[in-house]
């Protein structure tokens, strides 16, 4: 498979409204608003959707079926998180934009 960068503030809403999960967790938990996102990278190597701002990056890598790689909140590192809903969205994005 490839990768694609979506920069297109309507693709990139498109995107991120596939997967209700990866929605709530850009708006709510990471606070970032539609507008604040300059691009969304999608890649099917790795399973994985980079969510970029101006000034962050925010990555969602999938590991099997029911957990992801993501930024914790609060320390700002990547760890393993048990989130098959948001794991299932990633793979669903994956398949459908590449």
């Amino acid at each position: 498979m490839a990768e694609i960068s979506f920069t297109d503030k309507n693709k990139i809403a498109e995107i991120i409204n596939t997967s209700n999960r990866l929605k709530y967790i850009i708006l709510f938990t990471y606070k970032i608003s539609l507008e604040d996102i300059i691009s969304v990278r999608v890649d099917g190597d790795n399973f994985e959707v980079d969510v970029n701002t101006e000034t962050e990056m925010f990555r969602f890598k999938t590991k099997g079926l029911d957990s992801v790689i993501m930024k914790d909140v609060e320390t700002g590192i990547l760890q393993l998180t048990f989130d098959p809903a948001l794991a299932q969205g990633i793979y669903n994005i994956v398949d459908e934009y590449l």
